[in-house]
C-alpha cells in the first residue's frame, strides 16, 4: 500500500493546482492503457482500474475538480461525481465502450519527470 501513497503523492505534486478535468482525464485513460509513461519506479506499483479510481477521485477532489464537469459526458462518465470513483471507473471503460483511446503525448506533459523526483 505504501508505494500507492507513494505514487499518488507522485501525482498530486505533478499536477497544476489548476488542472484541467480533460487533462485529468486523459491521464487516467493513459494509465489505464499504459504505464510506460511513468518514472520506472513507480512500474511495479499495481495500477489496476480500482486502484486508479480511488486515486483519481482523491486527486479530484484534492485540486477541485467540478464534481460535474460539462465535458465528462465525453468520457460516457456523466453518472457519478468526479469525486467519486464511481466516476473515473466510467472514464475507463469509456476506453472499451466509446473507443476514446488516450493521448499519451498530453499526459507525460503532466508528469514530473523521473530525473526530477
Amino acid at each position: 500500500m505504501d508505494n500507492l501513497k507513494d505514487f499518488f503523492a507522485y501525482l498530486n505534486q505533478s499536477l497544476s493546482s489548476d488542472v484541467s478535468y480533460n487533462d485529468l482525464a486523459n491521464l487516467c485513460l493513459t494509465l489505464f492503457c499504459t504505464i510506460s509513461i511513468l518514472p520506472e519506479k513507480f512500474h511495479n506499483v499495481i495500477l489496476n482500474k480500482e486502484n486508479l479510481a480511488i486515486i483519481f477521485s482523491k486527486i479530484a477532489k484534492e485540486k477541485n475538480i467540478p464534481s460535474y464537469s460539462p465535458t465528462s459526458s465525453f468520457y460516457g462518465a456523466s453518472f457519478h461525481n468526479s469525486h467519486d470513483k464511481g466516476h473515473w471507473l466510467e472514464v475507463m471503460a469509456s476506453v472499451l465502450k466509446l473507443s476514446n483511446e488516450p493521448n499519451t503525448k498530453e499526459a507525460k506533459k503532466l508528469l514530473i519527470s523521473s530525473d526530477q523526483i
